[in-house]
């Protein structure tokens, strides 16, 4: 898989990626999905692996709570990102840090980026534990 978007739009989902891992250390887990993903109206969609896929900022929101409540930080390392007009996806890693020390928890998650009226957002995300290959 080749690493095909512009480098425009790497760079915005670079800041977002590192505006998602601010707000995690923050445990602001509101500013996170609210900073992250798209606006609450567009239904954005989150499946963590198991169980039901989560619609909208609250459940979303109620999701990111038990991660920062659980891990001090997240490191979002992108992998392959590709775009085309509106839509990008990625397909990434992301490290959680657990509170109280213990080694890195890896997560392998497929984002699909769509573009929005002041940035680049996160329409719907998939992530599960594990490494990516």
């Amino acid at each position: 898989m080749s690493n095909t978007a512009p480098d425009a739009i790497k760079a915005i989902i670079k800041e977002r990626s590192d505006l998602f891992e601010r707000n995690f250390a923050a445990g602001d887990a509101a500013g996170l999905v609210r900073d992250y993903y798209v606006p609450d109206a567009m239904e954005p969609l989150v499946s963590a692996g198991e169980g039901p896929a989560l619609i909208g900022h609250a459940a979303i929101t109620a999701l990111f709570e038990g991660f920062t409540g659980a891990f001090e930080k997240a490191r979002q390392v992108p992998r392959f990102i590709r775009a085309d007009g509106n839509l990008a996806y990625e397909v990434s890693n992301s490290y959680l840090t657990p509170k109280g020390g213990g080694e890195e928890v890896e997560y392998r998650y497929v984002a699909t980026w769509r573009r929005c009226d002041d940035t680049w957002r996160v329409d719907s995300d998939f992530f599960a534990p594990g490494p990516l290959v």
